[in-house]
C-alpha cells in the first residue's frame, strides 16, 4: 500500500470507529460484557476520533500513529479485563474483537515505524538513496523550485532542461538518478 495513503485510511478507520464507540457505548458493553462501563467505551470512543482527526488534517502524521498505538495498547487492556467474565454469549464477540484489535495494532505499528526517506552518504562512491528508486525527474519539482512558469517548457531545448534539473536537484539536495546504488 502507499505509504501517504496508509495513515490516511487508518485516521478514516479512527473517526469511524470513535463514532461507533461514542454513539453505541451502550450495545458494545453488552456484546462484551462490559454492563456499566458505557463511559469507558465512549472515552475511548473520543480518544479514537480525535486521534482520526490528526490523522487527516496535520501534515505530521507519525506522532499520530503512535498515538493510534498507543490506543490499540488501551483497547487491548480494557479486552483483557474481560477475560475472566466467561459466558457464553459474549466470549465469541470478545475473541473477534481482540483478533480484530491485534490485527489492527499489526497495521498500526507497521505505519508508524515505516522508515522516512533519507540519503545516505556512501564514502564517495556517489550516493545511496534510501528510499523509492523511481527518477523524480518529470514529477514538476524543477518548476516547483523556480524554473520558467510562463507555460514556455515545452519549447526549452533540451541543454536548457538538464542545467535547470540539476540546479534543482541541488538546491533540494536530491541524488542524482544516474549515479544511484540500489539498495541492497
Amino acid at each position: 500500500m502507499d505509504a501517504h495513503r496508509l495513515p490516511k485510511g487508518l485516521g478514516w478507520l479512527s473517526v469511524g470507529l470513535g463514532l461507533t464507540e461514542l454513539t453505541f457505548a451502550e450495545g458494545i458493553c453488552r456484546l462484551l460484557g462490559l454492563k456499566g462501563h458505557a463511559g469507558v467505551v465512549r472515552a475511548l470512543g473520543a480518544r479514537e476520533l480525535v486521534t482520526g482527526l490528526g490523522l487527516l488534517s496535520q501534515p505530521e502524521r507519525r506522532p499520530w500513529l503512535w498515538g493510534r498505538v498507543a490506543g490499540d495498547a488501551i483497547d487491548l487492556s480494557v479486552l483483557g479485563t474481560t477475560l475472566n467474565r466467561s459466558t457464553a454469549a459474549t466470549s465469541a464477540w470478545r475473541f473477534a474483537a481482540t483478533v480484530a484489535v491485534l490485527g489492527i495494532t499489526l497495521i498500526d505499528v507497521y505505519a508508524a515505524s515505516a522508515p522516512r526517506i533519507r540519503r545516505v552518504s556512501n564514502s564517495g562512491k556517489g550516493d545511496r538513496w534510501e528510499g523509492p528508486l523511481e527518477s523524480w525527474r518529470g514529477s514538476g519539482l524543477a518548476e516547483d523550485v523556480g524554473a520558467n512558469a510562463n507555460g514556455a517548457g515545452a519549447e526549452w531545448d533540451e541543454a536548457k532542461r538538464h542545467q535547470m534539473m540539476q540546479e534543482a536537484q541541488s538546491r533540494l539536495g536530491l541524488p542524482d538518478p544516474e549515479n544511484l546504488t540500489p539498495r541492497r
